[in-house]
């Protein structure tokens, strides 16, 4: 799965020559919106729209920038053609999150 996710990162930095976030949420037609709700969670990514939310209140509380949740909800969006269940697909939008940022 880490394999998977980090083979993935790498050909979307190729790709896109860059490791910003929200360059590649723009250029992949993935809309980024921002708001404010209770942090149960921190982002969200709503496949049918294409986009992904960012919590304010968990980038104001300094638990996530962010790019660093934009990032792991990509992790979903690139996710998408490899049918993984719900715990595989969280757990390979993390480690791709980290490839992307370089937080590895």
């Amino acid at each position: 799965m880490n394999r998977q996710a980090a083979t993935e990162a790498a050909k979307v930095i190729e790709r896109f020559g860059t490791r910003d976030p929200l360059f590649i949420a723009r250029k992949s037609g993935v809309r980024i919106v921002y708001g404010n709700w209770h942090p149960v969670t921190v982002g969200e990514f709503d496949r049918r729209a294409r986009t992904i939310r960012v919590n304010l209140r968990a980038v104001e509380a300094g638990d996530f920038t962010a790019p660093e949740i934009v990032a792991h909800e990509l992790g979903h969006f690139f996710a998408l053609g490899f049918g993984f269940d719900r715990k595989t697909e969280e757990s390979f939008a993390s480690r791709f999150a980290e490839e992307l940022i370089g937080k590895v």
